[in-house]
């Protein structure tokens, strides 16, 4: 996998993310969330807020959605 180019707060996003995952879950969620991302930044690597906002809404499951963007919402400079 390339090296990801963190842009604006989508590191901290990202880290905030997988502190909040359940601890049995968190392998799990860091796996997924980074194959998103790598997929979603392909060449150029560069990771943005919202593509950190996007994968969330493709990963987690549909209860825990808004919870997830909620935890985060604070970090986003992009709105």
């Amino acid at each position: 996998m390339a090296e990801l180019n963190w842009q604006g707060k989508s590191k901290e996003m990202f880290q905030k993310l997988i502190e909040g995952s359940p601890k049995p879950f968190r392998a799990m969620t860091e796996k997924k969330m980074l194959e998103g991302l790598a997929k979603k930044a392909a060449d150029a690597g560069s990771v943005t807020e919202d593509m950190v906002v996007e994968v969330v809404k493709e990963i987690t499951t549909k209860p825990f959605i808004a919870m997830a963007i909620k935890s985060i919402e604070p970090l986003m400079t992009s709105k």
